[in-house]
């Protein structure tokens, strides 16, 4: 079975680096495309279009494939899903959430991916704001929820629409308890 892994989340949440860790617990070890914006050449829309042209062309080639991305637009996410699917896909989403302060401060860091304040403080508002449409979006095998803030911590996990809670009160874009 090819799978689809989907690793979402606001700039500065700690996608790109804990790619590693995120496949390991959804117990993912097989090679696969790497679509992911921040790697590729380009400004920043350039870079967003030809990661999802290459995420689209993978799946088409039925490859497994991880993105890596803000995942904001709810469309575009429902038909790559609904896309992995059709191809007999495992599909397989993780957001990633960290506060303001600590994206920030990681971004500020970068060297190679410079990225306005403003907009992300803008894209993290905005991702907030939607965050909670994962829990029930169509065509998920399993979702995993991590809190970056200071460690890589899996707060809740979602498989074959049974739930378990690591940390149910940890801190997240919206409040996972009342999911336990």
């Amino acid at each position: 079975m090819v799978h689809g892994f989907l690793i979402c989340g606001p700039p500065g949440t700690g996608k790109s680096t804990h790619i590693r860790t995120m496949l390991r617990k959804a117990g993912f070890d097989e090679a696969y495309i790497l679509a992911d914006p921040d790697k590729l050449p380009g400004n920043h829309e350039e870079q967003s279009e030809g990661a999802l042209k290459l995420l689209n062309d993978t799946i088409a080639e039925n490859k497994n494939v991880v993105y890596v991305g803000s995942c904001l637009s709810t469309r575009t996410l429902i038909t790559v899903l609904r896309d992995m699917k059709k191809h007999k896909y495992r599909t397989v989403v993780a957001v990633a959430y960290t506060t303001v302060p600590t994206a920030l401060k990681r971004i500020a860091l970068r060297h190679d991916q410079p990225l306005d304040p403003d907009i992300a403080h803008e894209v993290h508002t905005f991702f907030t704001s939607k965050a909670e449409r994962f829990m029930t979006i169509p065509n998920v095998d399993e979702l995993y929820l991590y809190n970056n803030e200071d460690e890589f911590n899996l707060l809740l996990s979602k498989k074959k629409k049974k739930i378990v809670c690591v940390h149910p009160d940890g801190e997240f874009y919206f409040d996972i308890s009342k999911y336990c």
